[in-house]
């Protein structure tokens, strides 16, 4: 399946001050067996005009720890990039000073949901609700950082002749959204539990994908004033404790990802409840998140009575996803699968084609997608690539995971 023929320029990044890479991404290991991989890409748009990719993320572990920030510049803002940057860089710094030795108490009943004051919004267990606090520090020293990155360009002719009149920068040049996230793992009845706190100033989305498919968001996005605006960090009242509280979501329960993205991605899977399903079983198919081991004999029982009953009929199967015009180095280097017609090829529910690692070995497998070395780079090579209609903003994704990445 192609994408319709597109008029769309991939233009170069000026030389312009605080120029970003056209790219990034990034893996590590994480406390008790989690890995994290992220990537960032330059929209469509952004490669049509030639300007600057205005999304950012950062993560790190201190002590059992591992923490994620994730921005999305204001693209109506010339320097919201820096303010992407500084921000997610200022969160993690101030978290890392906030939880590096601190830990969640085991308790015996983790199952429930956490107790929470009804007006206040605070957290009953203390050690809870300094996590929560830790995640509102970090959201002002964030602002912080951004409106010291203002002041700091404020005068600077090389910014000034950028803006409109050639005036002088102010901080909501700088406009940026910020989410974050949190994760350490508790051991509960012999087996691993995640302890998750998210908070989160505009939109994008984060969300937890449970062992067996639950799909749980941590995210309310903020609205602007008109439709399809957003908030952002560089208001004041954005950083009011009762509106980061209402901002502020907790989850404790055993965990298969957690999925932090800027609205370039969460848009292109909406709704996200169930749509961040897809979103998981796309990045499976890839290659990006590995697979459970099945044998070929579990493979082939389990493609018996699909629409697909044989490995044969997989590999003359077509699932290919389109692949969007100018965003792939070339189209020798990625092929897209997509699990949606991976299911409907099948003749098999999503949700069931999730459920079954068999089933997603098989598509995986007989397919040479993302053809790159590293998780993280078919990560990033994946955002580049994939096709949907009417998407063309700057996409970035970061995944916390307890399964092998691939």
């Amino acid at each position: 399946m192609s994408p319709p023929s597109s008029l769309w320029k991939v233009k170069d990044v000026p030389d312009d001050p605080d120029k970003h890479d056209e790219s990034a991404c990034h893996a590590f290991d994480a406390p008790a067996g989690v890995k994290i991989l992220g990537a960032r890409v330059r929209g469509k748009k952004h490669k049509h005009e030639g300007t600057n990719c205005d999304d950012w993320f950062e993560f790190a572990v201190a002590g059992p720890w591992a923490l994620i920030a994730v921005s999305d510049g204001a693209g109506s803002k010339k320097f919201s990039r820096v303010g992407a940057a500084d921000s997610t860089w200022a969160a993690i710094e101030s978290l890392k000073e906030a939880l590096e030795e601190h830990q969640i108490s085991p308790r015996d009943d983790w199952g429930r949901t956490l107790p929470r004051e009804e007006t206040t919004l605070v957290f009953a267990d203390p050690d809870v609700e300094h996590v929560q606090l830790a995640l509102h520090k970090a959201m002002r020293a964030a602002y912080e950082a951004v409106r010291k990155a203002a002041d700091l360009r404020a005068r600077d002719p090389r910014h000034s002749r950028l803006l409109p009149d050639g005036r002088n920068l102010d901080i909501l040049d700088l406009s940026a959204t910020l989410l974050l996230a949190v994760h350490t793992t508790i051991r509960h009845e012999d087996q691993d539990y995640s302890f998750v706190m998210a908070c989160q100033v505009g939109d994008g989305m984060t969300a937890v994908l449970e062992p067996g498919g639950r799909l749980t968001l941590l995210g309310v996005a903020d609205s602007g004033a008109y439709s399809g605006e957003t908030e952002f960090l560089t208001s004041e009242r954005n950083l009011a404790r009762e509106n980061l509280a209402r901002k502020t979501f907790a989850f404790c329960k055993p965990l298969r990802a957690l999925m932090i993205m800027t609205d370039g991605v969460a848009d292109d899977y909406f709704p996200n409840d169930p749509g961040l399903l897809r979103l998981y079983g796309d990045l499976m198919l890839n290659g990006i998140l590995g697979v459970p081991a099945v044998s070929n004999d579990q493979i082939a029982a389990a493609l018996v009575g699909t629409a697909l009953p044989t490995v044969a009929a997989v590999e003359e199967a077509d699932f290919q996803s389109a692949i969007e015009p100018g965003r792939a180095p070339s189209p020798d280097q990625v092929l897209i699968g997509s699990i949606a017609a991976f299911a409907e090829r099948l003749n098999r529910p999503l949700e069931g084609v999730l459920a079954s690692p068999a089933l997603l070995r098989a598509g995986q497998k007989f397919r040479n997608w993302c053809k790159a070395n590293t998780p993280q780079d078919r990560l990033r090579l994946w955002l580049d690539s994939y096709y949907v209609r009417g998407s063309f903003d700057d996409r970035t994704l970061v995944i916390l995971s307890r399964e092998a990445l691939s």
